[in-house]
């Protein structure tokens, strides 16, 4: 469930956004808010197969090549992205940026829309 309320909050923030970058989010918000690529890719596959194990090359590059295309489209753009190399360019650590985890914060604390809280 944590999926559906992650992307809705960033869904409604940025108008849209590219599924596998929420993937990628919803990974990173679980991994603790930062962590290597291969393992932000290992979540984002368990999560969408429902097992353990490695995803395939093709699945890796498509989560790999959605976070660069996030990171380099964001760079220079505003409001801030909600994703960044904290290490610097080229590094392989990923992680959620101050605004993502204060979006994040948010959109935990408010309730759903029509969950009866």
């Amino acid at each position: 469930m944590s999926n559906v309320v992650s992307y809705s909050a960033f869904k409604a923030e940025k108008g849209r956004i590219d599924p596998v970058v929420a993937d990628i989010i919803d990974a990173l918000n679980g991994l603790g808010g930062a962590a290597h690529r291969q393992d932000v890719a290992n979540c984002v596959a368990r999560r969408r197969s429902g097992r353990y194990g490695h995803p395939s090359k093709a699945e890796s590059d498509e989560i790999f090549a959605a976070f660069e295309t996030y990171v380099s489209i964001t760079a220079r753009r505003r409001p801030a992205p909600l994703l960044h190399t904290p290490l610097g360019p080229g590094s392989y650590r990923w992680a959620l940026t101050e605004t993502c985890r204060a979006l994040l914060d948010d959109a935990h604390a408010s309730p759903v829309a029509g969950s009866g809280r």
